[in-house]
């Protein structure tokens, strides 16, 4: 007798292979998707730039402009620790016009390295912020609003201008340049204003 032949399932036919293929297509996609954006956790920071991190969540607390710390605690500040307050500035909310320029305020007397410098670029290419309530929603201004509505990014000229007062020779000095002249390009007059008072 001749053995019966084995039925072939139909999703393994070529029909169903190029039924499956689609499926295939996503997953592969999506592993490499996985791979791509896996970073490894981030060491525990150290002791020192936990400090840093501590000593100016103190200062925005306070809410004093004036704060002696701004100027004695937070110079030298090491590549973590600079790490460390870009990502507290990056989760302020947007309102938080005053504890957001603090933080440009502190890390503008920290530029050496060209990620410093990108810092401050993109302070200052930041979205306006359209009012105090809501930088996503224009308001009424009252005086002197304008300023503060802008003030990041004014700190970010002024630390810059503050390298050109130095040396205007060097490669700081040319990153200096390049921050200014992109205040040039703002769409927030305030900005526009003092990047080109700053450049003169």
């Amino acid at each position: 007798m001749k053995p019966a032949s084995p039925t072939t399932p139909a999703s393994a036919g070529p029909a169903g292979l190029r039924s499956a293929r689609p499926a295939l297509v996503a997953l592969c996609a999506a592993l490499a998707a996985a791979i791509l954006w896996w970073r490894p956790a981030p060491p525990p920071a150290t002791p020192q730039a936990r400090a840093a991190l501590e000593t100016l969540e103190d200062v925005l607390r306070s809410k004093d402009d004036n704060d002696p710390r701004l100027d004695r605690s937070f110079d030298g500040l090491s590549d973590e620790a600079k790490t460390l307050l870009r990502d507290a500035y990056g989760r302020l909310p947007r309102e938080r016009r005053a504890e957001r320029g603090t933080i440009v305020y502190v890390l503008g007397r920290n530029l050496v390295s060209p990620r410093d410098w990108e810092f401050l670029a993109s302070v200052i290419a930041e979205p306006p912020c359209l009012s105090l309530a809501d930088c996503d929603r224009r308001a009424p201004l009252a005086a002197g609003d304008e300023i503060t509505l802008a003030y990041p990014a004014l700190v970010a000229l002024r630390q810059a201008r503050r390298v050109l007062e130095g040396s205007r020779d060097g490669p700081q000095a040319l990153e200096a340049l390049r921050v200014l002249r992109a205040g040039f390009h703002s769409p927030v007059p305030a900005v526009v204003r003092t990047a080109s008072r700053l450049s003169r």
